[in-house]
């Protein structure tokens, strides 16, 4: 998909689509994200992909989440943001 300008002729009196080729375009890209590393769970079951894990998951009916701490404590700044007076 192609980023197109516009600009109001007066002479015409309506706007007109500009041909510039200055500006930056939208090139496509195909992006992909490597496989994860091989891990063994809490509950040992092995775990050598992504479809695995997945089909882990959706067997015992959990989901990672990345905002959480490992520890027997709460981190100085987790109530702050918890409530909305931190950005992250």
């Amino acid at each position: 998909m192609s980023r197109r300008r516009f600009r109001y002729d007066k002479d015409l009196e309506k706007m007109v689509e500009i041909h510039d080729h200055n500006g930056p375009e939208v090139q496509p890209a195909h992006q992909f994200m490597p496989d994860i590393k091989p891990f063994v769970t809490q509950d040992g079951h092995e775990i050598t992909s992504r479809s695995k894990l997945r089909a882990y998951e959706q067997k015992t009916g959990t989901k990672q989440v990345g905002n959480d701490w490992t520890g027997s404590s709460k981190p100085v700044w987790w109530d702050a943001w918890k409530a909305g007076e931190l950005r992250g």
